[in-house]
C-alpha cells in the first residue's frame, strides 16, 4: 500500500533530534546503523578534496524521506524543481521501485503505452518503433541518410514522453540511501546535474531501458543505434560520493537484445557517466555489472572547459564482464586503484581503460582475470591520449607492466607513456593485490551495507 509522502517522513528520535539542531550533524556518523547521517571521510579519493561531500547529513527532520514508490521519491526530491532545491535532505528507499510504474505503482508502463500516446503526422496511426524500423531501413529506399520527418519526429516525440516518466534529477545536499538488502530502482535515470554534495549508497539501480533509440547511419562505418539514458548521469555535478551501489541493464542483458540493420539494438547508454566538466568524485565499492559501455569519465575532445576538472578516484569497485569504457577518461586525472575486474568472454570485450584526450589515468594495484583469447595488451586502448601510469597490476593472478605489454603491441606513433603529471595522494585503505580480490567480492555492491534504520 502507498501512503503519501507526507505521512512517510521518518521521525527522528528527540535526543537525536537535539544533536542534529546544535550544528553538529554532518561532522561524524550520528549512529552507527544510520548510513543517512554518514559522510565521505577525510582524504578518501577526489570526492573528499576541499569541502568534501556531506549529502543530506544535515537534514533536520521534516526533510528526511522514507519512499518505496517513484512518485514519492520524486516528491521527495523536489519534483521537476528539485535541481533548485539547497536544503540538505535524506531520502531512505525502501524495497523495489519501477520508474515506469502507473497508478501508483499497482501497475507499470510498458513501451507500447508511451508509443501509443503519439501520433505519426502523416498518417494519424500512433507510433510504432517497427514502422520506424522498417521505414530507416539502409538497405531499402531511405538509404544511408540520417532519419528524419514524421516517423523520427514521433520517435523524438515519445523519447520525449519517456524522458518525462523516468528521468529524474537530483538537487544540492542530497543523500539517497537503501535500507536493507532490497533497495532496487529499476527503470530510472538518475540525473546528478548542475548541483553539488551528493552522496548515493546501498542502491541497487538498473535497467535504464530506452524504449526509442536513434538510428544514426553516420556513427562508425555501420550506423549505430543510441540511447539516452544511464543508469546514473553526473554532469557539472561536483562533490559526489557514490558508494555500495550495484548498477547493470537487470532483465534486459546486452546478450539478449536483438541487431537491427546488422547493429546490436542498443536500448542502454553508460551504467555510470560522470561528465561536462564534472569534478571531485569519489567512486568505491560500486559494482558495474555486464555492461558494454559502463563509465565515461569526460565527454568530447572538443569541450576544453573539462581542462582541470573531472578529478576522479575509483577503488574497491567490481566490474563484471564490461564490454569498454572501464574507465574510457577525456581531461581528468583519474586514480584507479584496489578495482577487480572480470572478463567472462572475448565476444563481449573492447578495452577497459581508454585513454582519451589530455587524460591522466593512474591504475594501481588492480586485479583483472581476462577470458581465454584476451591477451593483456588489449586492457588499454588508445583514443588520443598520450599518457597511463599503470603499477603493481594482476592479470590473471600474475604482475603485468600493462602499459609496457600495450605499447609492445602497436606502432610507435600509438605508444603511450607513464608521465601522466601527477600523483595521488587522496587514498585511504590501500590494500596489497594480493587480497584485492577477497576484499572486493566480499564487500562491493549494494546489500552489504547495515542499513536498517531508520
Amino acid at each position: 500500500m502507498y501512503q503519501s509522502i507526507t505521512l512517510r517522513r521518518a521521525t527522528l528520535p528527540t535526543a537525536l533530534a537535539l544533536i542534529f539542531a546544535s550544528g553538529l550533524a554532518g561532522s561524524v556518523t550520528a549512529s552507527a546503523a544510520d548510513l543517512g547521517r554518514e559522510v565521505l571521510a577525510t582524504g578518501d579519493g577526489w570526492g573528499s578534496f576541499g569541502t568534501g561531500v556531506t549529502g543530506g547529513s544535515a537534514a533536520t527532520s521534516e526533510h528526511i524521506y522514507i519512499v518505496n514508490s517513484w512518485q514519492e521519491l520524486r516528491e521527495a526530491l523536489g519534483g521537476t524543481g528539485a535541481h533548485t532545491q539547497t536544503t540538505p535532505r535524506i531520502i531512505y528507499i525502501k524495497g523495489k521501485i519501477n520508474a515506469m510504474e502507473k497508478n501508483g505503482g499497482s501497475s507499470v508502463l510498458t513501451c507500447d503505452d508511451l508509443a501509443e500516446q503519439v501520433t505519426v503526422s502523416d498518417t494519424g496511426r500512433p507510433f510504432s518503433m517497427d514502422d520506424y524500423i522498417a521505414h530507416f531501413d539502409p538497405d531499402g529506399s531511405w538509404g544511408r541518410n540520417p532519419p528524419a520527418g514524421p516517423l523520427e519526429e514521433a520517435r523524438a516525440a515519445a523519447a520525449k514522453l519517456q524522458t518525462s516518466h523516468v528521468q529524474q534529477r537530483v538537487g544540492y545536499n542530497v543523500t539517497l540511501i537503501g535500507i536493507g538488502k532490497g533497495a532496487h530502482i529499476t527503470g530510472a535515470h538518475l540525473l546528478v546535474r548542475d548541483v553539488s554534495n551528493v552522496i548515493v549508497r546501498n542502491l541497487h539501480l538498473s535497467d535504464a531501458y530506452d524504449c526509442f533509440p536513434q538510428w544514426d547511419p553516420e556513427d562508425g562505418s555501420a550506423g549505430n543505434w543510441n540511447s539516452l539514458y544511464d543508469n546514473l548521469s553526473l554532469w557539472e555535478a561536483e562533490h559526489v560520493w557514490v558508494d555500495h551501489v550495484t548498477l547493470d541493464d537487470g532483465e534486459n542483458p546486452r546478450q539478449s537484445l536483438p541487431k537491427v540493420y546488422g547493429r546490436p539494438f542498443q536500448v542502454h547508454d553508460g551504467l555510470l557517466d560522470v561528465t561536462h566538466s564534472s569534478n571531485y568524485v569519489t567512486l568505491s565499492y560500486n559494482i558495474f555489472g555486464d555492461h558494454d559501455k559502463v563509465n565515461l569519465i569526460g565527454s568530447s575532445d572538443s569541450r576544453l572547459l573539462d581542462r582541470d576538472k573531472l578529478k576522479v578516484t575509483m577503488h574497491h569497485n567490481h566490474w563484471i564482464n564490461p564490454g569498454q569504457r572501464a574507465p574510457r577518461v577525456r581531461f581528468g586525472q583519474v586514480d584507479v586503484y584496489n578495482n577487480y575486474s572480470q572478463i567472462l568472454a572475448a565476444a563481449d570485450f573492447t578495452s577497459m581503460w581508454g585513454i582519451g584526450f589530455e587524460s591522466a589515468l593512474y591504475a594501481e594495484k588492480n586485479v583483472i582475470e581476462l577470458a581465454t583469447g584476451i591477451a593483456p595488451s588489449k586492457v588499454i586502448k588508445r583514443y588520443g591520449g598520450e599518457h597511463v601510469f599503470t603499477h603493481d597490476n594482476l592479470v590473471n593472478g600474475s604482475p603485468v607492466d600493462l602499459l609496457a605489454v600495450y605499447n609492445a603491441s602497436v606502432s610507435a606513433a600509438d605508444q603511450l607513456t607513464d608521465d601522466v603529471g601527477w600523483q595521488p595522494t587522496l587514498r585511504l585503505h590501500v590494500n596489497n593485490v594480493n587480497d584485492v580480490k577477497a576484499i572486493v567480492t566480499e564487500n562491493a555492491g549494494s546489500g552489504k551495507l547495515d542499513s536498517d534504520r531508520p
